[in-house]
């Protein structure tokens, strides 16, 4: 599919009414017990995962930090953003037609789109290729990178053709064609052999392990916010969870996301608070509390520092509105 037209028919490429629903998006992500996103597979016997980022539909605009044990490959359809490979200092801008391959377990997100900017994401298991972590492919092909300390790299067009063209093809093919088991791997291993090439002939910089265990300790405490915004926790109780004290919680946040511990925590209320506005029918007061507000006032006036519109009015958006077509979460 060319990378400047996008294609409703496209087996991949919902068209709007079809994306999926805030409350779905919006529930707790499954996590391993390694604090990693568990990622759904529609067929078990072929890991891989498609989706798409419309990012006007997205609260915030963006994809919020997260990551997965799986190897990630994303591409601008339309438009441009900001991706993060963080614990780096990579910023990458994705123009159209670029892409970025993201490795296992590296914290992630993307953000400050220009309008109308539609990324396509497939997320593949570093077993796609056995099932299991043995045997000849796996241990000499696969395991190398998954456990090599870089995060990731951009992929352009004039550059990396072979490996975006893949990703497309991938992209391209039908989820109920017969044969697509075998159209996935022809172009999975296609696609994997051009990015070994790749890896071989650059020189890329390598995280020292000492930031791989910073990496993982934020990873720990983004996880314990999804799964606890909605109780009163504080500062103590965010590094607490990682056995961080609280200037290394502090740094932790300052340096993966920007803001301090307590104003993501304030951040990540406030966009599942969005997010159930947009989809469900509780009072507000009722999702300021799920949300981890005690004091709806106090909801009302940070919800509108944020968003630029009252929790009510916010809500009014989306009245009458197919819910599949609301805005969404991505990310942690």
């Amino acid at each position: 599919m060319p990378a400047e037209s996008i294609s409703p028919s496209s087996p991949h490429v919902a068209p709007p009414a079809a994306r999926r629903t805030a409350d779905a998006l919006n529930r707790a992500v499954p996590v391993n017990d390694d604090y990693s996103e568990d990622i759904h597979y529609d067929d078990p016997s072929t890991p891989i995962h498609f989706c798409m980022d419309y990012f006007d539909t997205l609260i915030g605009h963006e994809i919020n930090i997260h990551w997965h044990t799986d190897f990630e490959f994303a591409f601008m359809l339309r438009g441009a953003c900001d991706y993060h490979l963080h614990g780096t200092s990579n910023t990458i801008r994705l123009q159209q037609g670029d892409g970025v391959f993201v490795n296992s377990k590296m914290l992630h997100s993307a953000d400050h789109p220009t309008p109308g900017a539609v990324m396509s994401c497939l997320t593949v298991s570093p077993l796609f290729f056995s099932g299991q972590p043995v045997g000849t492919i796996y241990l000499d092909h696969v395991l190398p990178v998954a456990s090599k300390p870089f995060a990731g790299l951009k992929l352009t067009a004039e550059r990396d053709a072979a490996i975006l063209r893949e990703i497309r093809a991938l992209t391209a093919v039908g989820r109920h064609d017969p044969t697509r088991a075998l159209d996935y791997m022809a172009h999975m291993a296609a696609l994997w052999k051009e990015l070994l090439r790749t890896l071989s002939a650059r020189d890329i910089p390598e995280a020292p392990s000492v930031e791989q265990r910073r990496e993982q300790r934020m990873r720990v405490m983004l996880v314990f916010i999804q799964q606890h915004y909605g109780e009163p926790i504080d500062l103590n109780d965010i590094a607490a969870s990682a056995s961080v004290s609280r200037t290394e919680c502090y740094r932790l946040f300052k340096t993966h996301t920007g803001s301090s511990p307590v104003d993501y925590l304030l951040s990540y209320r406030l966009r599942q608070a969005a997010a159930k506005l947009a989809s469900d029918d509780d009072n507000i007061t009722r999702v300021a509390r799920i949300c981890g507000f005690a004091n709806a006032s106090y909801f009302g006036k940070r919800f509108r520092e944020h968003f630029m519109l009252s929790p009510g009015a916010y809500r009014q958006q989306y009245d009458g509105r197919d819910p599949s077509a609301s805005s969404a979460v991505r990310g942690i």
